[in-house]
């Protein structure tokens, strides 16, 4: 019954940014450089990315983000680290796109 109704749901127009877009398009996912490999992750936590006061780089180093936000907050970042993932609240496109 579930599979019937499913091509019938409705989408409000605010979801909807989060609903078609992934995490790969998103401002907030970049490549974390580090001594040896590079990792992407998500640094919408980050308060000065967020906010946008200051403009989101396509690679950070790691070095920068443990300064600010230690251990913890790093890992927080590299958690997010699938490109294919539904949107969150926060998505806004790449710049340049």
């Amino acid at each position: 019954m579930y599979n019937m109704w499913k091509s019938h749901c409705i989408i409000l127009p605010e979801a909807r940014e989060m609903a078609i877009n992934e995490c790969g398009d998103c401002r907030f996912f970049v490549t974390i450089q580090g001594a040896t490999e590079k990792r992407p992750g998500c640094v919408v936590y980050v308060r000065k990315y967020r906010t946008l006061s200051v403009r989101v780089p396509t690679v950070i180093n790691v070095m920068e983000l443990m300064r600010s936000e230690g251990k913890e907050g790093l890992a927080r970042i590299l958690e997010k680290d699938n490109p294919g993932a539904q949107a969150c609240e926060m998505w806004l496109p790449k710049q340049g796109k």
